[in-house]
């Protein structure tokens, strides 16, 4: 199962996300819920640094499968936006595929 630790700042915006895991929904390789995890998240990351100046730390231990995200500043409206879409299709994908795969925590 992927477990998705999210952080958020008071006003709602996630700070922070901490995934840990493989789905296990199919084989290493051709599992559809790790792709979907793994491709929402890249790309929000690629998004947060081509159209905002927002800094972050990405941090990945293939070791331990995990990947942190962390805003280390403001976060202005661009990069709000983004982290909230990535929150959403974190979310849907948990709604369509079930906790036993991947389990969103928010704080």
């Amino acid at each position: 199962m992927i477990t998705v630790h999210v952080s958020k700042q008071q006003d709602g915006v996630p700070k922070q996300f901490c995934m840990d895991g493989h789905a296990g929904f199919a084989e290493y390789g051709n599992d559809i819920v790790c792709a979907a995890v793994s491709a929402l998240f890249i790309n929000t990351v690629n998004a947060i640094e081509t159209f905002t100046e927002d800094p972050f730390q990405l941090e990945m231990d293939d070791k331990k499968d995990r990947i942190v995200l962390q805003m280390s500043g403001e976060i202005h409206d661009g990069s709000a936006i983004l982290l909230r879409a990535l929150l959403l299709g974190l979310d849907g994908i948990q709604e369509e595929y079930g906790e036993e795969y991947i389990r969103i925590i928010c704080k």
